[in-house]
């Protein structure tokens, strides 16, 4: 064997053993039987009994719900300091937080005893009122360790149908909160608990809603 082919060789191997050991130090720090984290969806769901109106109740549609900028995307929201929001790229709401809101509101006020019933969008010339609602809060509280709360706040605009359009009746606007209570076995809520938080927190803030609206119309 000549020196030529010799150092070929020498080489050959050098480059062999560099690459076993770079993919080697590669794999020290992943594990390769760990999963992925994996992304969980949620849906908003409210349950409250069904208080028949009365015959003469006027009927409402629901317009298409806004939601403050923080607000608007899927994934959950949590405040971790005053001044700071951090999204939950893992949990995330099943559709758009809008959608589900405008689904919530119109479920609440169809079983409430203040409108006889709540109208499609496609029937909003029809309806005796309309409701405008903006979430300008909607998240989870965590600035304090050892107590985490879901937190709703609502402006709801009502308005009355005329002859020559609709006229602003009332405006309300409320909050509320609700604790996120931990799973068992564990001290801080999870995903789920959070979620039943921002239920809780919704119902709480709807109901009071309900009695600002019915105030206005009596």
């Amino acid at each position: 064997m000549n020196h030529r082919s010799l150092l070929t060789r020498l080489v050959q191997t050098m480059l062999t053993m560099a690459l076993l050991a770079g993919l080697s130090a590669c794999s020290v720090g992943v594990d390769l039987q760990r999963p992925a984290p994996v992304k969980q969806t949620f849906l908003i769901e409210l349950q409250r009994d069904n208080i028949p109106a009365p015959a003469t109740a006027p009927s409402l549609v629901i317009a298409p719900v806004r939601m403050a900028s923080a607000y608007e995307g899927r994934a959950l929201v949590y405040r971790m300091q005053d001044d700071r929001f951090e999204s939950d790229y893992y949990n995330q709401w099943f559709t758009a937080p809008r959608d589900q809101l405008g689904e919530a509101v119109a479920y609440w006020m169809r079983r409430g005893s203040v409108f006889a019933d709540v109208l499609p969008p496609t029937l909003a010339g029809e309806a005796d009122y309309r409701l405008d609602l903006v979430v300008t809060d909607f998240y989870v509280d965590m600035r304090d360790a050892a107590d985490h709360r879901a937190r709703v706040t609502l402006q709801a605009y009502l308005s009355a149908r005329e002859t020559a359009g609709r006229r602003l009746i009332a405006r309300v606007e409320v909050a509320a909160d609700a604790a996120v209570v931990p799973a068992e076995g564990e001290s801080v809520g999870n995903a789920q608990s959070r979620v039943t938080a921002l239920a809780d927190a919704l119902g709480k803030a709807l109901a009071r809603l309900e009695t600002g609206l019915a105030q206005a119309l009596n």
